[in-house]
């Protein structure tokens, strides 16, 4: 029993370390810039040592994509105990959208994404990008064969373009200042107006359900690539 609580312990210990190096890297690189944040400065600011600190990080590049990675993890974890489905098929997918558009805002690790918007960074976390996609697969899925299953997508939508199409116009309105996108209700009246007439039909207009993709990063991750 002793043995147990023992181990029970130093596990704590070492994830509330490795959380106060992330948590120290993230402060850094939102303040200074991921480019100008060396382990040295990650390390005094988690006031650890460099034993410490490679006992859980490889390097500089590592901190910074499990920083993201940890942020993605949390977004999939509020996910699965909030979503709910709303009323109408249009009314969901705006709900989706506006709340992914929520929680990058509010996640410090994946406001990098956008605060410091250079191929220098996507390259250096490319390993954590497709957990962008894996996450907004995950979010997109259920709206996604709803839409489907009421024959209400329009042709050639399948699920491996509605993502990527969803996560184009999250990432646009995170990268570019539009005037309407710090005022809610504009943002989706915006959504409701441009983006869901691009998905689905009316339903007035359904036709007999098609055949989906399984989805795959390619495209969507690129977008965030191309965009330096």
């Amino acid at each position: 029993m002793r043995t147990k609580f023992r181990l029970g312990r130093l596990q704590a210990r070492a994830k509330d370390t490795r959380r106060t190096i992330l948590d120290s890297a993230v402060e850094l690189y939102l303040s200074q810039g991921a480019e100008n944040t060396t382990v040295s400065a990650i390390i005094k600011r988690a006031r650890v040592s460099r034993t410490t600190f490679y006992r859980y990080f490889k390097d500089a590049d590592d901190v910074l994509n499990q920083a993201v990675i940890r942020d993605f993890q949390g977004l999939m974890a509020d996910f699965e105990t909030q979503s709910y489905e709303q009323a109408s098929l249009e009314e969901q997918i705006v709900e989706d959208i506006i709340w992914f558009v929520r929680q990058l805002r509010r996640r410090p690790a994946l406001k990098l994404l956008f605060a410091n918007n250079s191929r220098q960074l996507y390259e250096r976390i490319d390993e954590s990008l497709a957990g962008c996609f894996n996450a907004a697969m995950a979010c997109s899925r259920p709206t996604y064969e709803r839409a489907r299953r009421t024959g209400r997508l329009r042709d050639g939508i399948t699920l491996h373009r509605y993502v990527e199409w969803c996560m184009f116009v999250v990432m646009s309105l995170q990268t570019v200042n539009f005037p309407f996108a710090a005022n809610e209700f504009r943002l989706r009246e915006m959504v409701k107006d441009f983006v869901v007439p691009s998905l689905v039909v009316t339903a007035g207009e359904a036709k007999p359900p098609q055949e989906g993709d399984s989805g795959s990063p390619g495209k969507a991750v690129e977008y965030l690539l191309q965009n330096d």
